[in-house]
C-alpha cells in the first residue's frame, strides 16, 4: 500500500496493497495526538459536569452545611397547598394521625345483597331437587338415580341442554352458588378484617378532626368523613400502649419537653408536635418498670412497718386492707396498659397476690421481743 500526497489538497491517500515506509514527520504526528488527547479530556470534563448538575439525588442535602451533607427526603406540611396533598401529608406524618372509615353500613348493605342471592339459589336447588325426588312419571327411578350420582346428574344435564339449550340445569345453579359463595365469602373475610382493625383513640381522633376544622384543606362536604366517629378506624398497629402513651404525650406537652420530639423537620407550626417513636418507647418502658418496681416494693415496705406494731389484731386487719388495694391497683394496671386477657390477668394477680400473702404470714415471727 503507497501512501501518496494528493494534489488538490494536504490530505494523505493510501493506494495499493503493501505496507510502505511513510515519510511523515514524527512531530506532525505527536502535535496530533496532543490535540485529540486534549479534546477528549475537555469532552470528559464537560460530561463529569452535566452529570453532576442533573444526577438525581434521592435524599436532601442541609443547606446550613458546607460539607454536603446528607439526610432523609422528609415530605414538610408547609411544602404543599391546601388539598388532598395536604390531607395526605398529614395523615402520613405519624401513625396515630392514619385514621379512615370503615364504611361498615356499605359492608353490611352489600353482604345482605350477596346473602339473599344465594338464599334464592338455595331455594332453587331445592324445588329442583324436590322435582326430581317427587317425580311421579315413567322417569321416576331415573330421576332418583341422578339425585345419587354426581356423574349421573352431570350426563343428564348435558343431554337436556342439547335438546333445550335455554333450560336452566341443576349444574347451572350449583355453578352460580360455586361464585356466589366465592364472592361472599371473600367479602365476609375483609368485611371481618376491617371490622378487627382499632378504633382512633379520643385524642388521635381530636387530633385529626382539629387539623381538618383547622386548616381546612378539603371543602366542607368531601372533609366531613371525619365526622362519622362511629364509622372511623385506625391503621395504628396495636393498642397496647395506647393509654399510656396518651397519658405520657399529654405530661409531655403541659411540661413543654422539646427532649423526646423530632428535629422539626416536619413542620414548623408550633401547635404540631411530633414526638420520637423510638425515645417514646424507651422512656414509657422506663415508667413501666418504675410503676412494677413501686408495686412490688411499697406493700412490702408497709407490711414491714406493721410488723413493728405490738397490736398484732391491728397488724393483720390493716395488712389485708394493703394486700387487697395494692392488687387491685396491679389488676387495673395489667387491664390498662397491657394486651393481656383475663385468664392472664387472673394468674398474674393470684401470683402477685401469693407474693404478699407469703410476706403476711412471716409476721408473727417478725414481731420484736
Amino acid at each position: 500500500m503507497n501512501i501518496i500526497n494528493s494534489p488538490e489538497s494536504d490530505s494523505l491517500t493510501c493506494v495499493g496493497s503493501e505496507v510502505e515506509k511513510c515519510d511523515i514527520p514524527q512531530t506532525e504526528i505527536t502535535k496530533s495526538n496532543k490535540n485529540w488527547r486534549n479534546i477528549a479530556t475537555s469532552s470528559i470534563n464537560k460530561l463529569a459536569a452535566c452529570n453532576s448538575i442533573f444526577q438525581w439525588r434521592p435524599w436532601s442535602e442541609s443547606v446550613s452545611s458546607t460539607t454536603g451533607q446528607r439526610s432523609p427526603a422528609i415530605r414538610k406540611l408547609e411544602d404543599v397547598y391546601r388539598g388532598y396533598r395536604s390531607l395526605s401529608t398529614f395523615l402520613d406524618s405519624d401513625e396515630n394521625f392514619m385514621v379512615y372509615r370503615r364504611f361498615g353500613y356499605l359492608h353490611s348493605r352489600v353482604l345482605l345483597r350477596k346473602q339473599d342471592k344465594l338464599r334464592k339459589l338455595e331455594d332453587e336447588l331445592d324445588s329442583y331437587d324436590d322435582d326430581d325426588a317427587n317425580d311421579t312419571t315413567n322417569t321416576q327411578l331415573a330421576s332418583r338415580k341422578v339425585l345419587m350420582s354426581r356423574s349421573l346428574d352431570e350426563s343428564a344435564s348435558r343431554k337436556e341442554k342439547l335438546q333445550r339449550p335455554s333450560m336452566r340445569t341443576r349444574t347451572d345453579i350449583l355453578n352460580d352458588i360455586e361464585e356466589g359463595l366465592k364472592e361472599y365469602g371473600s367479602f365476609l373475610l375483609q368485611a371481618q378484617s376491617l371490622v378487627a382493625l382499632n378504633r382512633p383513640s379520643a385524642s388521635d381522633y381530636k387530633s385529626v378532626e382539629g387539623y381538618i376544622f383547622t386548616k381546612k384543606p378539603l371543602v366542607d362536604e368531601e372533609s366531613a368523613f371525619i365526622y362519622k366517629k362511629e364509622d372511623l378506624i385506625t391503621l395504628r398497629d396495636g393498642r397496647e400502649m395506647a393509654l399510656l402513651d396518651n397519658l405520657f404525650e399529654k405530661i409531655l406537652r403541659a411540661l413543654h419537653c422539646s427532649l423526646l420530639q423530632d428535629d422539626r423537620s416536619k413542620t414548623t407550626d408550633k401547635n404540631l408536635h411530633y414526638y420520637t417513636k423510638a425515645r417514646k418507647d424507651y422512656a414509657i418502658t422506663a415508667m413501666l418498670v418504675l410503676v412494677l418496681l413501686c408495686l412490688l416494693i411499697l406493700p412490702v415496705f408497709i407490711l414491714y412497718r406493721l410488723t413493728l406494731k405490738k397490736d398484732m389484731d391491728v397488724t393483720y386487719t390493716v395488712s389485708i386492707g394493703v394486700l387487697l388495694i395494692f392488687t387491685l391497683v396491679f389488676s387495673a394496671v395489667l387491664s390498662m396498659f397491657t394486651k393481656a386477657k383475663r385468664h392472664e390477668i387472673f394468674a398474674s394477680a393470684a401470683a402477685y397476690c401469693a407474693v404478699l400473702v407469703v410476706f403476711i404470714s412471716n409476721i408473727p415471727s417478725q414481731k420484736p421481743s
